[in-house]
């Protein structure tokens, strides 16, 4: 069931932000990832809006909220085949956004029996849902990514061996570095001021030794998020790179965040489906 808008939300609204509510039709939590005991996922939250709510307002919603990721979604378009979506984190609209936007579709299939087929971003960029039996899935494009030179920010921020270094691009893109297997990952202290000039997003990659499963966590402090907790986008450069590396085409990846995270991928025709 929805929230009320006479909530908690509305109620950390600050006052120059009081026309706001009369735009919102909905203020709700949903959560992804998540597996229960051991790992809490990440939520988002969910704003489903009337015309008339402005860049600047779902900015300062996105301000006062503690969500990695508040989704935002027109109320004309939630039953249609295709929709408009939008994030934002505290500081920043984030370009995209997995976790956000299969957040989006599962709290519409509760909220009003059926999800969009696809989500559409500012860029263009498509998301498609896919129904299964037991649960909705996300497909998103995949995204390669090329052997480069050690980074020397990301050498100081995580002060551990890189044993190789991937990029999408030098800008605006991911960068991935997996390390050896010294220190437990989620146990890694990385300096995440070393990488607040560092204009792309750092996963942070690790091979367990023992069961060849990978665990990562993900950095993106120059767009304004210290560590993500649970990261949908993520997964369309890990997957891949994970073929690359080990030709796994499918399984799960684990988010070694504080609240940790399971990530159900599978890797085909250059397209990442995760649940």
């Amino acid at each position: 069931m929805p929230i009320s808008k006479s909530n908690k939300f509305t109620q950390l609204l600050p006052r120059y932000l009081h026309k706001a509510p009369r735009f919102v039709q909905v203020f709700a939590e949903q959560t992804v990832f998540d597996n229960p005991p051991h790992n809490k996922g990440s939520s988002a939250l969910i704003v489903i809006y009337k015309s008339g709510l402005s860049r600047f307002m779902m900015q300062r919603i996105a301000n006062h909220t503690h969500h990695s990721a508040t989704v935002f979604l027109k109320e004309t378009e939630i039953k249609s085949p295709s929709c408009s979506i939008r994030w934002f984190n505290q500081h920043n609209e984030i370009k995209r956004c997995g976790h956000g936007t299969l957040a989006a579709a599962l709290y519409l299939k509760k909220y009003q029996g059926n999800s969009p087929r696809q989500f559409y971003s500012l860029t263009g960029e498509i998301f498609k849902i896919q129904s299964s039996i037991n649960n909705l899935q996300l497909e998103i494009t995949a995204i390669n990514s090329e052997k480069i030179a050690p980074v020397h920010a990301i050498e100081m921020a995580i002060k551990t061996p890189i044993l190789q270094s991937y990029a999408t691009t030098s800008k605006h893109g991911y960068t991935t570095v997996l390390i050896n297997t010294e220190h437990p990952l989620k146990e890694l202290d990385v300096r995440v001021t070393e990488l607040t000039d560092y204009p792309n997003a750092v996963i942070v990659l690790q091979q367990n030794p023992h069961n060849g499963c990978f665990s990562f966590r993900y950095f993106a402090p120059y767009y304004g998020i210290a560590e993500d907790q649970a990261t949908g986008s993520a997964l369309s450069v890990l997957a891949p790179l994970i073929k690359q590396l080990n030709t796994e085409y499918k399984g799960a990846l684990f988010q070694a965040s504080i609240n940790g995270a399971v990530i159900n991928y599978q890797l085909k025709n250059q397209c990442v489906r995760l649940y």
